[in-house]
């Protein structure tokens, strides 16, 4: 499936006449849906107690995961997979206050203290693994993958295989070229690896950094990716293109960057 996947983006880039955009970061002017389920996409990183991660703004205790998957319960949010966002816009869902809880990187926290913590609240949340970063210091192990990939709670989406370890300018620069295949090209490999972790299909991403452009999307779309997720806290969730994100960070309570 892969290799036909791989074929198709060769496909795409060879017969779209279209030129590669610059990174796209504005928001869009597609118009929303009239009368649809509203969502909410919401990004996590990593969830640790140690002291050693206290300065990381990005990095939120457990505590803190916990309270905010229990104010989200109790204020009568759905929960949603990265997976089923366009559903719900297009109104395939039943109508409702959803939210997609979204974790980049795949850290080792993700099973340690992300999924007790979705067990017990029934809560589902896509998990995006940099495929280079498997096994590695931090990063969560193999098996440990793939148990938190066998709960009903749980999907898993790519972040990349090697475009995540690129510094940002190095990356905004690959993303502005004309080239986009070795960009869907990394993607692929990444979720070829997911795959055969998981046993399952991986058809969700989000871009490292946020950076992409809609060249690149519609070519990742094409091969076989469903849905695509990008950093932007300005971007509004529209069907059909990437997908903008509420960061979770430390310095705010959930209720907060909710009400942004």
């Amino acid at each position: 499936m892969r290799k036909l996947a791989a074929f198709l983006v060769a496909a795409f880039l060879l017969f779209s006449a279209a030129p590669v955009s610059a990174a796209v970061r504005a928001v869009s002017n597609a118009p929303q849906p009239a009368g649809k389920s509203s969502v909410t996409v919401l990004m996590y990183h990593k969830i640790s107690d140690d002291p050693a991660d206290a300065n990381n703004a990005f990095c939120i205790s457990s505590k803190t995961f916990e309270e905010d998957i229990r104010f989200l319960k109790e204020n009568g949010y759905t929960f949603c997979f990265a997976s089923e966002v366009d559903d719900v816009l297009s109104g395939k869902r039943p109508r409702g206050n959803y939210v997609a809880v979204t974790f980049d990187d795949g850290y080792e926290s993700d099973f340690y203290f992300a999924k007790p913590v979705l067990e017990r609240y029934g809560a589902k949340a896509t998990f995006f693994v940099i495929g280079s970063k498997i096994g590695m210091e931090d990063h969560i192990a193999k098996e440990h993958l793939s148990a938190l990939s066998r709960l009903d709670v749980v999907e898993i989406g790519s972040h990349s295989y090697g475009l995540h370890n690129m510094p940002v300018a190095e990356l905004k620069q690959s993303f502005d070229s004309k080239n986009p295949k070795p960009i869907a090209d990394d993607f692929l490999k990444s979720a070829n690896i997911l795959e055969k972790i998981i046993g399952k299909k991986v058809a969700v991403l989000s871009y490292p950094n946020g950076i992409y452009n809609t060249d690149t999307d519609r070519a990742l779309r094409n091969a076989g990716f469903t849905a695509t997720f990008t950093s932007d806290e300005k971007r509004p969730v529209y069907p059909g293109v990437p997908h903008g994100r509420i960061n979770r960070w430390k310095g705010a309570a959930l209720k907060n960057l909710l009400a942004k």
